[in-house]
């Protein structure tokens, strides 16, 4: 395979694996991996008065091409508009930004902050950059100087954290006793981690299921077994069949070396795969098996610590290096094993590895009954690509392509020209009827499933919260984001199955 994409500096694994972009490449095709619509981020200023300090928010747009290729817009989490309406949202260059900074580990809040350190402080819901210039005996607390405006103030330790930058897409935290302490767990990895079986891959079956289910326009997962790569997969589409066991592929976040164009290779049967099922709410424990999202791409790891604020620590054997991550961008690792999703089976079991529910696994997904669609029929359209599953889109039929596609146009997503309604080829399992309208009498209820409206798109969630004026907190499993929705905007969750609607009324925990 070409390794255009791949040009580790030097250690090939996640920790070192950024990728240079051309120096004459446009900057919108080489934007940080964590700015995508909805991300938790801090963002700075060059402000009188506000230098050294990071605001919370959140990701809306990111930069387009067609206006400022450098600035996102992002919505504050503790500034609002003048009126006090609505959170404030504003256009900010892209260097002003930087992931929200994890929670601080167990380790480090119990690890003293001493004076000279450098810290970050929490005051009117911002954290600014400061220095300890004392640690007050009597009150426990800390005396903290701000070199921007001058002052020293007095915190205590829970308003506090340890100060870190965000330098070539990783974090970089003053050396300190806990890091050394976490490098020297490095030698006790192995005492956790456990030794999986490799799947007896059927090469024949695996060829003819590929070639059932990959034709052009397909959303795949694709791996390599060039150095350093082994055992990561990238998100992908298929442009091209090759023969019985090729097929052209083009990446979804990587480039061509001169950083514009989607990356286009050529990947064998056995290197291509569909996107894993989704996990529901899963805890992950010591000794699973995972794969983390970083720098683009899925790579395969090994649990070894869980910490209580839901944050795990992984331990990635071909490199070994040991990262930290949070729930979000992490699975259960899944092997492709002969058309089916199996969960990897250890050394020394002896029962068949469990299998994963045929949802989304498929040698071919059940035709739908063209009764319920004929052209120009209005239906709903879910996706598949990652960050929006268990969403819905409006849309209508326009045309029947092949045995198993259809071409659909949406109502309100737009082409790339910002005029134009957006068409775009799916899977014939990606459409459904649009749901019958159901008048609520009642109000919803604490746990009821639902559908908000959101983004243009209907988003499946469930209601946490019940609030005055008709207004409820909706939870987002895929994100774990928890919103607030008028009752306008909501309508009771329903799935289509066999022709028929069924309800859905309350989820169960």
């Amino acid at each position: 395979m070409s390794s255009l994409r791949r040009q580790p500096p030097m250690v090939s694994y996640p920790t070192n694996q950024r990728k240079k972009a051309p120096s004459n490449s446009n900057p919108l095709n080489r934007l940080p991996s964590f700015l995508k619509p909805g991300a938790a981020v801090e963002i700075s200023t060059n402000e009188e008065g506000f230098r050294g300090a990071w605001f919370m928010g959140k990701v809306v747009t990111v930069p387009s091409p067609d206006k400022d290729p450098l600035s996102c817009q992002v919505e504050y989490a503790t500034i609002s508009e003048l009126d006090g309406s609505k959170p404030l949202k504003e256009f900010v260059h892209v260097d002003h930004l930087r992931p929200a900074l994890p929670p601080m580990s167990e380790m480090e809040k119990k690890r003293d902050i001493l004076a000279g350190e450098d810290v970050d402080a929490f005051y009117k819901d911002v954290w600014w950059e400061g220095t300890v210039t004392e640690v007050r005996g009597g009150d426990g607390k800390f005396s903290v100087y701000f070199r921007g405006s001058k002052e020293l103030i007095q915190f205590r330790r829970d308003e506090l954290r340890f100060h870190r930058e965000w330098i070539n897409d990783t974090w970089q935290p003053p050396l300190d006793e806990a890091e050394k302490e976490e490098e020297s767990e490095e030698d006790e990895v192995d005492d956790y981690t456990e030794e999986y079986l490799v799947p007896q891959v059927n090469l024949e079956t695996t060829k003819a299921i590929a070639k059932e289910m990959f034709s052009i326009g397909t959303v795949v997962e694709v791996s390599s077994d060039e150095e350093g790569f082994v055992g990561c997969w990238f998100a992908a589409k298929v442009v091209e069949r090759i023969g019985d066991d090729e097929y052209r592929v083009e990446y979804k976040d990587l480039r061509e070396g001169n950083g514009v164009e989607p990356l286009k290779e050529v990947a064998d049967f056995l290197h291509i795969r569909p996107p894993p099922p989704s996990d529901e709410d899963i805890d992950f424990a010591v000794g699973d098996k995972i794969d983390a999202f970083y720098n683009d791409g899925w790579w395969v790891g090994e649990v070894i610590e869980s910490m209580k604020d839901g944050s795990v620590g992984i331990f990635f054997r071909e490199s070994a290096e040991k990262m930290r991550f949070g729930r979000h961008g992490l699975r259960l690792h899944k092997d492709w094993v002969n058309g089916n999703w199996e969960l990897p089976l250890k050394r020394g079991e002896v029962k068949r590895a469990k299998k994963v529910p045929f949802e989304r696994n498929v040698r071919r997904k059940k035709a739908i009954d063209k009764q319920y669609f004929n052209i120009g029929t209005p239906v709903e359209v879910s996706s598949i690509e990652e960050g929006f599953e268990d969403s819905w889109f409006l849309a209508k039929l326009i045309e029947y392509r092949g045995t198993d596609k259809c071409l659909v146009e949406y109502d309100k997503l737009k082409a790339e020209d910002g005029k134009e309604p957006l068409s775009e080829e799916v899977n014939e399992f990606q459409i459904r009827p649009q749901p019958p309208e159901m008048v609520m009498v009642n109000p919803f209820e604490k746990l009821d499933k639902v559908n908000a409206l959101y983004n243009d798109g209907w988003w499946i969630g469930v209601v946490k919260k019940v609030l005055a004026k008709s207004s409820y907190l909706v939870h987002f499993s895929k994100t774990d984001e928890m919103l607030k929705f008028h009752h306008s905007q909501l309508r009771l969750h329903q799935d289509w199955s066999d022709g028929k609607w069924i309800t859905s009324s309350k989820v169960c925990f």
